[in-house]
């Protein structure tokens, strides 16, 4: 195994690709200071996984990539490729060659490749681990690196040596078990965590199951006891309502008679106010009459006022507009004249105007005249000196020239020289050359073929770009109205909710309790359950009035809440104390099996099995059914069950039928609650929709992204290809020159060595001739000179006559000006008095014309006036007839009155009568239905507390039964019930549950116990099997060391040490010596190049004892003198089987090289490699 080559490309100083190749033997790699020779060997140790800046000489990963010069731009990305040779298997890779490529972006994204396939940091880890040649490892010694061996930092050195030993991995693997140990024995603690809070359970479940069982024996026998009560109570009330049904009877005959003897008096009545009305309306009618002929005497007295008025005005109007004429007619005369005087002036004006612009205008032409002299006198000069500095460029032009053709000479001269060296080595280079062209054509048809594969993805990318944005555009659509439809449910929810905290539809009773605050009260039923969707009218004919009953811990919280209720006078209602309502579920399996069953009451609905007692107190003899006629068949054959139609019919126990529509509030309650559920659902399907579409919305945008990213990689791969396509296209051509050269070199060498000394006599003959031509060039300057001095005389004369013709035009425009100005004065004048004409002939015309129509309106005046006194007469005979009319129904009205007085009078008594017996009959139905609610309410008890119908009941009553007896004995089995307090009746289920889960998690504690002692035994095992190792190799690597020592020391002593010999894995290793002729001591009392022999040797042992197939040395003998370079250098020849590459300074180490690379900087800032082996070839 040995390093082939590395290739480059924008790491650090190394801008353009860079190929080096390695040989078998020694490398040399030379240079300069700072020509970046050892960023060669950082880019061995950055591609093989450092990750330390500092290690590379750096202050941030980010300063490997090319950061550009003056000319150059900055490099995107740094890649650097090293190719191994591993024909003989000692990577664990089936390839007989492997490349290991690293890329670093500006952004700070790293790439890792093996093989062009992308891989982990990890993976080129694992590869190279125990090798040898790991960036921890001997293989790469580098600057700094043997001031590190030779520290007081033992870590440094402690590497080396378990690199050497091969325990790395061991290492490696050691920390990961010890992390999964950790991980186990976390496990195992939350286990036990678990198990002992499981074991504080099960006592107490114990207990709880002993009270359940007790209380349901209880139950049984204080259900039996509580329905002969009912029966008994029932029995009492049904007898009293008997009596009270025949009083009933007779009092409704006599409602009868009074009702019809009212109803006639009433329609007696009803017609009097017919007539009265109509009598009303006639008054009315005949009242508005009189008034309306009042209003038209008056209006008609009124005009024959205003008429006599109006004449007079129009007497001083006319008066008045006869004189305004007059004055308007004056006022025109006037400005008439006015109009003739401003005419003549604007005529004399023109005149003015004419004479300046003729004026103006002879100036102008001699001003024309004058400028195009004075610019011809301008441009002779111009000439003149544009003459003058070609004569002097020509001059100097000369003299250059003279000085670029003695150069030229001897550029000649050298030419000569190098063109016999070149044609020594064209017949050398030719095959060379031939080789290279072909593999370089090779090379660009694979780059060509990776060029075209590159286009096809940046043509697909950007397709999926495209299909990615716009499904990004649509599921930004998507999610905002999701969100829009979400914020409006939402809205909906919070009202409804707000409405339910309120109890908003519930009685006061019940506000009253459930804002109170009460100890023990849990809610109403309503809050308890949850009903399915379809199933909300069954449910709520079903439970009726006991949604909202209030559910509480025990009687006692009950009768603190009734308390409350007496003392707030805030109403009745009904308590369900959990501690003593256990109902029974009644079912029954061949109704199961009929059509049209959809379920038993307590199986419809969702609720706390801590309430399940309740429940079926209220539910467990309900059977809900589909529709009417499947629950009137079922009904004939399950007599004890109330059966209720999604519709909400009931058909009850004993064969009455209920049904209609609710519109109560138990009916908004549940409705509200359905809602609510039916909103949570949607809220929360929308709020799944929103996640599930953001969720795409991101992996498209990030597919958008990654997509645009992979283009962006893509376009940069293109335009570093093409870049690469045409440096090779270039290089082929310069090749192809090169080889054309070549083979024509002979023949052109010749002709270019005879030509020389021709050029030779042609220039010293083109010097004499252009010395000729200086002197003549600077007569001919002289002469130029003399004439542009003229020429400027003569423009200075001109100008001045120039400036006076100038003077004289600018007092003609100022004349021209001015004419303008009072001629613009003139023409407003004008404009204005012709305005004021028009004006005055408009207001004549508009004052006649309202002369006129004012005589028109006197003439009609006078006309109307006789008119007028007819009309008052008129209307003073109307109005004496309406008020005679409107006093003989005034007395028809009064007669009408007196009759309907006497009708009401016996209305009333009447009335009264009929009141009170109304009363006495509406007393006794509210007895009744009083007794019909207790009735109910005893046999709904029945059904709600018992779960048997009245029907049912009568099968539990007992002829040894005495009301008194059965009484205490009832309360004697509450109060025992209320001394258990509050039963788990699912104790015994959850105790079962318990206990399982206790077992299965003691199961899993031993599994984990068996995982920890497992993974504790291959640690201990890893360990022995490092330290063997270490101690094995480390007593090699002793024994190397002393006889290294004094091979390059030429004696002396040399020894490790371990500072813990029986903790030799963390102990540290030191480093005694004793030169030739000096005591035994540290070495950090050793000299600079003795300190460098002395880890030189180490190095060396360390290769002896396990060999690592490639070494990288940079600058490590810098140091050393030539007499100690010669011992360095016969050490590396021992080791044939080791490529070495050194980075170096000393020329006796370049001299024993196999293959020479140089490093220099021919731009600022950008490292190039020349390469030299020693069949005296040379290439760049």
């Amino acid at each position: 195994m040995y390093f082939k080559k590395i290739e480059m490309h924008g790491f650090k100083s190394f801008a353009e690709p860079v190929v080096i190749e390695f040989d078998k033997g020694i490398t040399c790699i030379v240079g300069p200071n700072g020509s970046g020779k050892s960023n060669i060997s950082d880019a061995i140790r950055w591609v093989l996984g450092e990750q330390s800046p500092k290690m590379l000489r750096g202050g941030k990963m980010e300063e490997v990539i090319f950061s550009g010069t003056d000319s150059r731009k900055s490099r995107g990305m740094a890649e650097v490729t090293l190719v191994i040779d591993n024909e003989n298997g000692s990577l664990p890779i089936d390839y007989k060659e492997v490349a290991i490529t690293r890329c670093m972006f500006r952004s700070g994204e790293s790439e890792y490749r093996i093989n062009g396939n992308q891989c982990r940091l990890r993976d080129i880890r694992d590869l190279i681990m125990d090798t040898g040649i790991g960036v921890d490892g001997y293989s790469i010694i580098g600057q700094g690196k043997i001031s590190d061996i030779l520290s007081n930092k033992t870590d440094s050195r402690r590497e080396i040596f378990e690199e050497a030993a091969g325990i790395v991995m061991y290492r490696t693997k050691k920390a990961e078990s010890e992390r999964k140990l950790a991980s186990t024995s976390s496990n195992m603690e939350r286990v036990n965590d678990i198990i002992g809070e499981l074991e504080g359970r099960i006592g107490g479940l114990a207990e709880d199951s002993r009270k359940a069982k007790e209380y349901l024996e209880l139950r049984d026998r204080y259900k039996e006891l509580e329905i002969n009560i009912t029966l008994k109570n029932i029995e009492n009330l049904e007898s009293k309502n008997n009596y009270i049904k025949e009083d009933l009877a007779e009092l409704k005959l006599l409602i009868d008679e009074c009702s019809d003897r009212k109803t006639e008096l009433e329609r007696a009545l009803a017609e009097n106010g017919s007539r009265n009305q109509a009598l009303e309306e006639l008054a009315a009618e005949t009242q508005e009459k009189l008034l309306t002929a009042i209003d038209e005497l008056n209006s008609a007295v009124n005009k024959g006022q205003v008429d006599r008025e109006k004449l007079a005005s129009i007497e001083v109007s006319t008066a008045r507009l006869s004189e305004e004429i007059r004055q308007l007619e004056q006022k025109y005369d006037k400005e008439k004249l006015s109009q003739s005087e401003f005419r003549e002036k604007k005529a004399q004006i023109d005149r003015k105007f004419a004479e300046a612009s003729d004026t103006l205008h002879e100036k102008t032409e001699l001003y024309d005249t004058a400028a195009g002299e004075l610019a011809a006198i301008a441009a002779q000069a111009d000439r003149y000196k544009s003459d003058i500095f070609e004569l002097t460029a020509s001059v100097s032009s000369g003299r250059a020239e003279i000085s670029s053709l003695e150069r030229l000479q001897e550029t000649l001269e050298k030419r000569q020289e190098s063109l016999l060296r070149e044609k020594s080595s064209g017949d050398d280079s030719s095959k060379e050359t031939i080789d290279r062209l072909n593999r370089i054509k090779g090379q660009r048809e694979q780059l060509q073929q990776e060029l075209s594969a590159v286009k096809e993805q940046v043509a697909g990318q950007k397709s999926a770009s495209v299909q990615a944005g716009l499904r990004e555009r649509e599921l930004v659509k998507i999610v905002e109205d999701l969100r829009l439809s979400q914020g409006q449910l939402s809205s909906r929810m919070k009202t409804i909710e707000e409405m339910e905290s309120n109890y908003e539809g519930y009685n006061y009773a019940v506000k009253h309790v459930m804002k109170s605050g009460l100890r023990g009260i849990r809610g109403v039923v309503a809050d308890l359950i949850k009903v399915p969707a379809g199933y909300e009218t069954a449910m709520e004919t079903a439970l009726g009035a006991a949604l909202q009953n209030v559910v509480c811990d025990d009687d006692s919280s009950a009768k603190a809440a009734i308390r409350s209720l007496k003392e707030n006078r805030a109403g009745r209602m009904t308590f369900l104390p959990v501690s003593s309502v256990n109902g029974r579920a009644f079912r029954n399996g061949r109704l199961e099996r009929e059509p049209g069953f959809v379920g038993f009451g307590p199986d419809c609905l969702e609720y706390d099995r801590q309430y399940s007692g309740i429940i079926d107190y209220l539910l467990g003899r309900v059977v809900i059914v589909d529709n009417m006629d499947n629950a009137l068949r079922m009904s004939k054959s399950g007599a004890e069950f109330r059966f209720v139609t999604l519709d909400g019919e009931v058909i009850n126990a004993r064969g009455a039928i209920t049904g209609g529509k609710y519109r109560n509030k138990t009916a908004n309650i549940l409705d509200r609650k359905a809602e609510i559920g039916s909103l949570r659902n949607q809220i929360r399907e929308k709020s799944e929709a929103i996640q599930r579409h953001e969720a795409e919305l991101t992996q498209v945008r990030e597919t958008v992204s990654r997509a645009a990213d992979r283009i962006t990689e893509l376009e940069a791969e293109l335009r570093e290809k093409e870049q690469q396509d045409f440096s090779m296209e270039s290089e082929i051509r310069m090749i192809e020159t090169m080889l054309r050269d070549i083979r024509s070199g002979s023949d052109r060498l010749e002709r270019e060595l005879a030509n020389i000394e021709a050029e030779k006599q042609n220039s010293r003959k083109m010097i004499r001739e252009l010395e000729a031509g200086i002197e003549a060039d600077e007569k001919a300057a002289q002469d130029a000179e003399k004439l542009a001095e003229e020429q400027r005389e003569l423009y200075e004369k001109q100008k001045s006559s120039f400036d006076d013709i100038s003077e004289e035009i600018t007092a003609a425009r100022i004349e021209v000006n001015s004419c303008e100005r009072e001629k613009e004065h003139v023409d407003s004048m004008a404009d204005r008095i012709t305005a004021s004409l028009n004006e005055l002939e408009a207001d004549i015309t508009a004052r006649q014309t309202e002369l006129a129509d004012m005589e028109n309106e006197k003439v009609r005046i006078i006309s109307e006036s006789g008119n007028t006194d007819t009309a008052v007469r008129e209307k003073e005979s109307e109005k004496l007839r309406l008020e005679t009319y409107l006093s003989e129904l005034a007395a028809e009205k009064s007669r009408l009155g007196e009759t309907t007085a006497e009708l009401n009078a016996e209305k009333e008594s009447i009335s009264s009568r009929l009141g009170s017996v109304q009363d006495q009959k509406y007393e006794l139905e509210i007895k009744n239905a009083k007794n019909e609610t207790q009735l109910d309410t005893y046999k709904n008890r029945l059904w709600e507390d018992f779960g048997v119908s009245y029907i049912q009941a009568m099968e539990f009553r007992s002829s040894e039964f005495v009301m008194s007896m059965a009484v205490k004995e009832s309360r004697q089995i509450r109060n025992r019930m209320r001394e258990l307090g509050e039963v788990n009746v699912g104790a015994i289920e959850e105790y079962e549950t318990v206990k399982e889960r206790y077992d299965f998690l003691a199961s899993q504690r031993a599994d984990i116990q068996e995982a920890v002692d497992s993974l504790t035994g291959m640690i201990a095992d890893m360990d022995k099997t490092i330290r063997v190792k270490f101690k094995e190799s480390f007593d090699q690597i002793v024994v190397n060391f002393e006889n290294k020592f004094k091979e390059l020391f030429g004696g002396g002593h040399a020894e490790l040490r371990l500072s813990d010999e029986k903790d030799p894995l963390s102990s540290d290793i030191d480093i005694v010596a004793q030169p030739p002729g000096k005591r035994l001591q540290n070495i950090n009392l050793l000299s600079g190049g003795e300190k460098t022999l002395t880890a030189i040797a180490l190095m060396f042992a360390v290769l002896e004892a396990k060999p690592t197939p490639f070494c990288i040395l940079d600058e490590v003998e810098a140091a050393l003198d030539d007499a100690n370079i010669d011992r360095f250098i016969n050490c590396l020849r021992k080791f044939s089987g080791i490529q070495f590459t050194l980075v170096t300074h000393q020329k006796a180490t370049m001299e024993h090289a196999d293959a020479l690379y140089g490093v220099t900087m021919p731009e600022k800032g950008v490292s190039k490699v020349l390469s030299l082996s020693f069949d005296n070839d040379f290439e760049l």
